[in-house]
């Protein structure tokens, strides 16, 4: 009896896969404390992440998933709430893309569509200081996520492996502070901000108005998008977002004053992009128009100016109004040391564009088959 009970689990355990893990990134010793950590996506309410390892980080040229973990950066001491916390909604989709070099465009970092092994609601627990490093899976295995299937991953040089968590509803701030700070490695190079600056002056969209205001806030460096956005145009109206190279000259000297009004033109016209204005008379929100630049060290150092044009029955015999111009001057970009980056957005799971762009590289593990 014993022998046939002996020689049943053999035979069973024979037809169960070998489960193995792969730990990213490979060259950083992810089996150690990484040394520094990322907020996104669990220290925020919604986040939207996307991760990238190069084939020389992900080691094993190709094997099926079925598993992903996380872990904490340590060694942190416990504070305030003990948890457990609960997210709405986490999406996590995995993949393979031959981008280039990732940038704050989420589509654009994307050859091919990925494959979703994650979807529902998750309860977590924060960091309890205990480990150095931390396990992976976290407290109790909480940021453990098992596949909806199997997944075969295969990253040939070349291209990235790809990782994206998509958060939303996560309750971690309605409890007060305790950490839920993810652990990872950063390397050199990646984007360095630029600054914008306005000049010049806008007219206004009805006499007696204020002045039509453009500001630019995002990344303004290579790799990177920023928004032109603006008020006092005029409420719901067709807007342009104009971009140029140059501040002195188009089709004439600028600044260029439009006949018969206070307006000035004070940017070429290379690229114009339609937007509408709402209620309040400002281009804000998804109508702010984003500029999304190439990672290439190339654009470094280079200068967009940019203004808001919108039509404005009122304002004067042309109907336009045009605000002041900004001056962008672009950051620099450097290639990673090392094949990872980290790309966020720390307030929306559907983002288009980025908040950060950083040459970092999450600790992460994967159960294979």
């Amino acid at each position: 009896m014993r022998t046939t009970r002996f020689l049943g689990l053999c035979l069973a355990a024979a037809t169960l896969p070998a489960q193995n893990f792969v730990a990213l990134p490979a060259t950083a010793n992810p089996g150690a404390e990484l040394g520094n950590f990322s907020l996104v996506p669990f220290m925020q309410p919604n986040a939207r992440v996307q991760m990238f390892y190069d084939s020389a980080e992900v080691a094993s040229p190709a094997f099926v998933a079925d598993q992903l973990q996380l872990r904490f950066d340590g060694p942190l001491p416990q504070v305030g709430a003990p948890g457990p916390f609960t997210i709405t909604r986490l999406q996590i989709r995995i993949g393979v893309t031959a981008v280039g070099t990732p940038t704050a465009a989420f589509a654009a970092n994307l050859t091919q569509p990925l494959a979703t092994v994650f979807d529902g609601p998750v309860t977590y627990l924060p960091d309890n200081g205990l480990q150095f490093p931390h396990p992976w899976g976290g407290p109790n295995g909480t940021l453990t996520f098992p596949f909806l299937a199997a997944t075969p991953i295969a990253v040939a040089p070349g291209q990235w492996l790809v990782v994206e968590l998509a958060m939303e509803g996560n309750n971690i701030a309605s409890f007060g502070f305790a950490h839920a700070i993810l652990d990872g490695a950063p390397t050199s190079g990646g984007l360095v901000n630029g600054a914008a600056a306005p000049f010049g002056a806008g007219c206004s969209a009805s006499p007696g108005a204020p002045i039509a205001t453009a500001t630019a806030t995002g990344l303004f460096g290579p790799g990177g998008a920023h928004f032109l956005g603006g008020s006092n145009l005029g409420a719901n109206t067709l807007a342009l977002a104009v971009f140029g190279l140059s501040d002195t000259q188009a089709f004439a000297p600028l600044p260029f004053v439009l006949p018969g009004t206070a307006c000035s033109l004070l940017v070429s016209p290379d690229l114009t992009v339609a937007t509408v204005t709402d209620a309040g008379g400002n281009v804000a929100g998804n109508a702010a128009v984003a500029l999304a630049l190439p990672a290439d060290p190339a654009l470094a150092g280079l200068v967009v100016y940019e203004q808001l044009a919108a039509l404005a029955p009122n304002a004067n015999a042309l109907g336009l109004a045009l605000s002041n111009g900004v001056a962008v001057t672009l950051g620099s970009f450097a290639p990673a040391g090392r094949g990872t980056w980290l790309v966020s957005h720390d307030t929306s799971a559907t983002a288009a564009y980025a908040t950060a762009v950083r040459a970092f590289g999450m600790a992460l593990r994967l159960r294979t088959l």
